[in-house]
């Protein structure tokens, strides 16, 4: 069973914040304000639909992290067409010339507004990135946080600007395939103090 973890960053250096969320079910560690704030709904809705796709009986056997994502944008914007018809999700959205994140979120409009941001349609506001925990391989180990001799992490890219530089909010969601979520909640916090005082890849 896939449990998963949700990081969120709302602007600060995510290499200093040890704020991983982890549940079963989940929770956040930006609680947004009260209102019919699009961004707030928006991440209400991922957090509400993540146990539904985890636990979809017609959710494929995923031999990947890549085809994991693929299925779990297919969901969100299934779901979001009749449950939430103000954005849409999009599968390896490009950041840079070089870079896609796993998901990026667009309004449906021409311009949608997100606090004092506007942001067309082909633009995101708001992208996730995903990691499966453990990684593949022991080379891959802390790719949540940050790469081994590129910049192939999770925090390490949205640190960098690779991903996430047009945005003010940012999630990473773990799949957690193994051990329970406050291993993960240990460890990865463990990372983050290991790389905030040594030099992240770059």
């Amino acid at each position: 069973m896939i449990r998963w973890s949700i990081f969120v960053d709302r602007g600060g250096d995510m290499a200093e914040s040890e704020g991983v969320a982890y549940g079963s079910i989940g929770t956040l560690s930006y609680k947004p304000p009260p209102g019919d704030f699009l961004l707030p709904r928006t991440l209400s809705f991922i957090l509400s639909q993540l146990p539904n796709w985890r636990d979809d009986p017609m959710r494929p056997a995923d031999s990947n992290e890549n085809q994991m994502n693929s299925s779990l944008c297919d969901f969100l914007d299934t779901r979001s067409r009749t449950d939430f018809p103000m954005v849409r999700f999009k599968h390896q959205d490009p950041q840079t010339t070089t870079h896609t994140v796993d998901l990026g979120i667009h309004g449906v409009e021409q311009i949608t507004t997100v606090d004092t941001y506007s942001y067309t349609i082909y633009q995101p506001f708001l992208v996730i990135e995903a990691k499966r925990l453990p990684a593949p391989s022991k080379d891959r180990e802390r790719e949540y946080v940050a790469g081994a001799d590129k910049p192939s992490g999770a925090i390490q890219r949205f640190r960098l600007g690779l991903h996430g530089a047009g945005v003010e909010t940012a999630l990473i969601v773990g799949y957690i395939e193994s051990e329970l979520p406050a291993h993960w909640h240990e460890t990865i916090n463990e990372w983050i103090r290991i790389f905030a005082i040594c030099d992240w890849v770059e």
